[in-house]
Parts: structure tokens; sequence; C-alpha cells
């Protein structure tokens, strides 16, 4: 699962989302006048009846966006794709014009009710509200993005059973060798080859066998064994610390001086596992 965009569906981004989306508009109502909103106030004075007329925008803007993004929105929960999320906001921005276009002809009484007056009016809507939206979103994206870690990590007590054997083969015949939990440390690709690292009688050791790492990640069904890059993939258990951001995270293996870098595409991935079976000091 892409966790990507995970915030998308915590509290504190839809309470955000959902007083951006109802303060913005109504300081673009006061500051532009759009839609004829003046038509309250003739003169257009900014009047303190006026500003109250008009605020009304806020509370039903912010209860729409609740609705849409606490009920809704609970039915789409775990789908956090872009594609999901583009999709999303399509719908909210059609679901958000629609409760404001029935606000403001309860306002005016239903001078402007017509159905060809809908599109028009979402598209409108749709490009004033698009910017809350997308700051929002962005914000979020960014402070995920400058997350940092600098932890030395420790084994959650008897997680993982370290006797247990781990077995790798390749394609050739001889493209075979168990290791123990305790005893692999990381695996690396080098093009049609995949370098096994591990202790042997404590000393650091490599073995090589022919396969891809996707064809033998598929085969291992250990869930302590991650795939946190497309050329590398790491044994938790030996996993001795870890450094930087989302966009620069690296991983320090136990009994080798070397750090292994951890994509973007895995970087959630690999954050989930290593909570499981580490402790963050």
């Amino acid at each position: 699962m892409d966790k990507t965009h995970a915030f998308f569906f915590t509290p504190r981004y839809k309470w955000i989302l959902s007083f951006a989306n109802g303060i913005f508009l109504y300081l673009f109502l006061i500051a532009f006048l759009p839609f004829g909103v003046n038509n309250y106030d003739p003169y257009h004075e900014y009047t303190a009846s006026f500003l109250l007329e008009i605020g009304i925008f806020i509370p039903v803007t912010i209860v729409l966006t609740l609705i849409n993004e606490f009920g809704v929105k609970a039915f789409f929960k775990g789908r956090t794709s872009l594609n999901f999320v583009i999709g999303w906001t399509a719908w909210s921005l059609i679901f958000l014009g629609l409760g404001v276009f029935l606000t403001y002809n309860i306002l005016g009484n239903w001078h402007d009710w017509k159905l060809t007056s809908v599109p028009g009016f979402i598209r409108d809507i749709s490009a004033v509200l698009l910017f809350p939206m997308g700051g929002t979103y962005f914000y979020f994206r960014y402070k995920k993005l400058q997350e940092k870690y600098d932890s030395v990590l420790t084994n959650i007590g008897a997680t993982i059973d370290n006797t247990q054997m781990i077995h790798f083969s390749g394609e050739g015949a001889k493209d075979k060798i168990s290791i123990s939990v305790s005893d692999f440390i990381y695996a690396q690709a080098q093009d049609n080859y995949i370098e096994l690292f591990y202790l042997k009688n404590q000393t650091p050791s490599k073995f090589l066998i022919r396969s891809s790492l996707g064809r033998m990640y598929g085969s291992l069904e250990y869930d302590f064994l991650v795939r946190c890059h497309r050329s590398y993939l790491v044994n938790l258990f030996n996993v001795h610390s870890i450094k930087g951001g989302l966009n620069d995270l690296r991983i320090t293996m136990s009994f080798i001086d070397t750090e292994i870098p951890v994509s973007k595409t895995f970087a959630d991935d690999t954050l989930e596992s290593l909570r499981k079976y580490k402790r963050f000091q």
C-alpha cells in the first residue's frame, strides 16, 4: 500500500482543511465580491450586517467539509494513492460547490435557483477552494518530507526468533544457502546477481547467488526482511540506526560499516516495519 498520503486521513488534516476552506472562502467573498454577493448590499459598503450575513459561509463551508471528510471519506479508508487524492479532491469541489450554491440561493431568496446555473457556480467555487485545499495538502506533504530521523534502534523483545533459518535460493543448482536470522545482515542486487551479507563464525562474509532481488524477495515470507530500495533488502533484526528524512533516509546495519539508502518509494513501509520490531531511542 502506498502510504505517502497517509496524512490525508488524519483528523488533524481534516480539521485544518475544514477551517482553511471556510475562512479562505469568506475572505475571498468580501475582498472581491464575486458571484453577485454585493446584491445583499447594493451600495457596496462593508457594514457590520453585510459582513455578518456573508459570514454565514464560514460555518457552512466548515460543516460541509467536516461532513465530507469525516463522513463520506470514511467509506474509502486506506486508499492513499495519488490517483485517489486527485479523484477525492474533484469530488470534494463538486460537493462543496453544491452546498455553497444552496446557501447562496437561500440568502438571495432563490434568485439564481436554476439548473443551468449549477455547472458555472461549481466551476467558480472550485477555482476559489482549490487554493486552501491545495495549500493544506502541500503543507502536510512538505511536513512529511521534512520528517527527520537520527536514532539508534534496539530490538523489541521476543518479536523475532533469531535462531530461525532463512533459506535463500537462486537460479543455479549451487545457488542455495541457509542463514540464521541473527546472522543475516542484508542483500544487495548487482546486475543479475545478489550479494548476501551475513556473519560466518562472527565474521562478516558474502555469498553470491544468481537471481533478481524482486524474485528473491517475493519467495521469502518473512516480514522482518524488508525491501528498502530497489537494490537492497535488509534484516530488521540487524538494523542498528537510521538517519535523515524521507528524501534521504539511510540505514546503518550492525556488524558492517555501510550506510544503506532507503528510497522514497519504500520509505513509509520501511519505517512502519521498523516501528514494529525496533524501539527508536
